[in-house]
C-alpha cells in the first residue's frame, strides 16, 4: 500500500511513499569473518560483538577526506594514508571504507564507456573504521583485506607538537544508493543506540528521543509526540526531505545486508514517525 503526498510547490511530482518498508531476509554473517578481521574475537558470536562494541571505547571517526574520480577511470587505490597522533593510536582504524554513489544510468556498454568522457565526477567519501564490527553487521560486504602492521613516523622539530604517525590502511570500495545517509548507519554501528539513529534521521529542535533505556516511552506513546513536534516545526517540503533521508538509510541497509534487528526496529520507528508527521502537516495545510 502506498500513500501519495503532493508537495505544495507547483511543478513538483507527487511523492509516492510506501506505508511500510519491508525488512529483507539476509543470510546470517559468519563468525569466522569476524575472527579474520579481529582474531581476539574468536569464540564470540557476531551478535555479541555488535552488542558489546559500544563498551569497547572505540569512537566514531567520521569522514576523513573526500576524493574525486573522473569516469571512466576507476582510480581508487588499494590503500590510503591516515595521519594519526599518539593519542589516536589507541582507537586506530584498521581499514578505510570508500563510500561512493551508484553510477548514473548509461546507454553505452562497458567497452564504450572506457573511451568516453561523461562530464560527471564521482565523489568518494573516506571513512576510517574497524573491519571487525562491519563484518559482524553486514552480510553483503566483501571480505576485508588484511591490515598491514607497519607504521611510518613523521618527524616534527616543534617540541610542543604531538608525534604523528602515518598508517597505510587498506581501502574497501563500497557503492551505495544514498551515500549521505551512511554516517547515521556508522554511528549506530559504533554506539548501538536506536534513539541516536532516529534522531539523526529526523532532527527536531522540539523533540529528541532519550537514550535507550527500559523505562523509555513505548513507540505508540512517543511516535505521536515526535510526529507532532516535527509537523509543528517543519513544512511539508522539509518533511519530504526527511522521508527521503529515512528511505535513503533503508536502501543503504539493504545494499550492505545489515542483519541487526535493533537497527531495523529503529528504522521502522523513524519511517512511521515521518509518515505520521506528514499526515499531520497535510491536514494542517488543508485546514488553513
Amino acid at each position: 500500500m502506498y500513500r501519495v503526498v503532493a508537495p505544495p510547490h507547483a511543478g513538483r511530482d507527487a511523492a509516492k511513499l510506501p506505508s511500510k518498508l519491508e525488512t529483507p531476509t539476509f543470510p546470517q554473517v559468519k563468525p569466522e569473518r569476524v575472527t579474520i578481521a579481529q582474531p581476539a574475537y574468536e569464540g564470540l558470536s557476531p551478535k555479541q560483538v555488535r552488542s558489546g562494541w559500544s563498551h569497547m571505547g572505540y569512537k566514531v571517526l567520521g569522514m576523513y577526506r573526500k576524493i574525486y574520480l573522473d569516469p571512466p577511470k576507476p582510480g581508487l587505490p588499494d590503500g590510503y594514508n591516515l595521519l594519526v597522533t599518539d593519542n589516536g593510536l589507541a582507537n586506530s582504524a584498521t581499514h578505510i571504507l570508500a563510500v561512493y554513489p551508484y553510477a548514473p544510468p548509461s546507454t553505452y556498454g562497458p567497452a564504450a564507456r572506457r573511451h568516453k568522457s561523461f562530464g560527471f565526477r564521482r565523489e568518494v567519501c573516506l571513512y576510517p573504521t574497524h573491519a571487525a564490527i562491519w563484518a559482524a553487521y553486514c552480510s553483503r560486504l566483501p571480505e576485508m583485506p588484511k591490515k598491514p602492521s607497519k607504521l611510518k613516523i613523521i618527524a616534527d622539530s616543534r617540541q610542543a607538537t604531538q608525534r604523528a604517525f602515518v598508517l597505510r590502511l587498506p581501502m574497501v570500495p563500497i557503492a551505495l544508493p544514498c551515500p549521505p545517509m551512511f554516517l547515521p548507519i556508522m554511528q549506530f554501528v559504533y554506539m548501538y543506540r536506536r534513539g541516536r539513529f532516529v534522531n539523526a534521521l529526523l532532527p527536531c529542535s522540539d523533540f529528541m528521543l532519550p537514550p535507550d533505556h527500559q523505562l523509555d516511552p513505548l513507540p505508540q506513546e512517543a511516535i505521536p509526540q515526535y510526529a507532532q513536534a516535527l509537523a509543528a516545526t517543519s513544512d511539508l517540503p522539509k518533511l519530504c526531505r526527511y522521508a527521503k533521508n529515512v528511505h535513503g538509510a533503508y536502501r543503504n541497509m539493504v545494499a550492505l545486508g545489515v542483519v541487526e534487528e535493533r537497527m531495523w526496529e529503529a528504522l521502522h520507528y523513524a519511517w512511521e514517525t515521518i509518515l505520521t508527521a506528514m499526515d499531520l502537516a497535510e491536514k494542517a495545510q488543508e485546514a488553513s
